[in-house]
């Protein structure tokens, strides 16, 4: 029976979705033999959607001016990617965290899903959000130790440096990784999960269960996110711009009540932040253009074994030492073309790019794998919508 291409496609994005549950497919591959089979569900899943994107969409493809830039400058970067990296390990790895997003937003821009299946395919991860809050109230159930020999057989407090999971502690709560692997990325995946179903009131209910697990990530990047999202989205309606007059009146004073407590009880601890600075002034000795970048491959996951250079916990740092100042604009303006018309959109966008600052959004495979679905474009039809 020949499988239409569109259906290839909607399974390639579901296989991707699959690739963000690390300790679920750790689960089943270890059960098979080889739990090492789970690094290559992310992967394959991309090279399928571009292979089936290049096979059947390619020749109908509209490229604008700040496309064919962005495209042109970062294949040169490619190539000083290919000196700059000492192993395929290393080329992959900076080549994830580079390419990968832009790719897949290109992608997905460019094709029309059938808003039936783009139902199917947001339920699927209302429903991976479901499991993921069992398994972290099972985490508080049994606790971190017994929680974690369940799931990968050995308890390894911090990160496993194996599996690279990872349990830790906010104050007197566990960071569960649930059925992701770390408290990080349940984070991004609950708000990611949230801000696509808030573009439908098919989901008006069903999206606040995915704000259980959001607060019990304890990740306080995926706070800022949701908490500017919903700032900007509340006092961009007019009804609610006099609200401002009492906010300023009454709020101010609750919310100073309200941060006092919050920073005794360390939720609002500033150290992290600190640490960060004092990192960005002494450990980030990289040699680069700040025009053109030019330390593609030498800096993020791609520079193992450079410590603090493999992190940087800035996105924009991140960009600035690979693209330069070049590369962010480009970068910027690539989005800004992209981005649906609609104010909830640009309202992700600047949450998005204000988080970039303190956290290296790319090395998050949640983040670059959900983000893109995004800027799929939604077909508002019952007929099988081909790519």
């Amino acid at each position: 029976m020949k499988i239409k291409l569109n259906k290839l496609f909607f399974s390639a994005i579901i296989l991707s979705i699959i690739s963000t549950q690390g300790v679920l497919t750790f689960i089943i591959f270890k059960s098979m033999g080889n739990w090492e089979l789970k690094k290559l569900i992310h992967p394959l899943s991309f090279v399928i959607v571009c292979f089936l994107f290049m096979f059947k969409k390619i020749k109908k493809v509209t490229v604008t001016i700040v496309d064919l830039l962005f495209i042109i400058y970062f294949l040169l970067l490619f190539v000083l990617l290919l000196f700059n990296s000492n192993s395929f390990q290393s080329l992959y790895i900076s080549f994830r965290e580079v390419y990968f997003l832009f790719i897949l937003i290109f992608i997905y821009e460019k094709v029309e899903l059938d808003e039936s299946k783009w139902f199917k395919l947001v339920n699927f991860l209302f429903y991976l959000l479901v499991l993921n809050i069992l398994f972290i109230g099972l985490t508080y159930i049994l606790g971190p130790e017994k929680y974690m020999k369940l799931i990968t057989g050995r308890y390894n407090w911090g990160i496993d440096p194996e599996y690279k999971f990872q349990i830790t502690n906010f104050s007197k709560f566990w960071r569960s990784p649930a059925l992701i692997g770390n408290s990080a990325s349940v984070g991004f995946f609950s708000v990611l999960t949230y801000f696509l179903m808030d573009q439908n009131k098919r989901f008006k209910k069903k999206k606040y269960l995915t704000l259980i697990p959001l607060v019990f990530s304890f990740v306080r990047s995926a706070y800022l996110i949701f908490i500017i999202y919903e700032i900007l989205k509340f006092f961009t309606k007019k009804k609610n711009l006099k609200k401002l007059i009492l906010v300023f009146k009454i709020g101010i004073p609750l919310t100073l009540l309200t941060l006092f407590f919050l920073a005794k009880s360390n939720v609002l601890s500033m150290t992290s932040l600190y640490e960060r600075v004092r990192l960005w002034s002494t450990k980030t000795i990289v040699d680069y253009n700040v025009f053109f970048g030019g330390a593609i491959g030498n800096v993020g996951g791609g520079a193992r074994g450079q410590g603090f250079i493999e992190t940087l916990d800035s996105y924009w740092l991140f960009l600035l030492f690979s693209s330069g100042l070049l590369g962010i604009l480009l970068v910027m303006a690539f989005l800004y073309l992209k981005a649906k018309n609609n104010n909830k959109f640009i309202f992700i966008l600047i949450a998005f790019f204000l988080c970039g600052f303190v956290v290296n959004l790319s090395q998050s495979i949640v983040f670059i794998t959900i983000f893109p679905l995004l800027f799929l474009r939604i077909k508002k039809s019952e007929l099988t919508t081909e790519l």
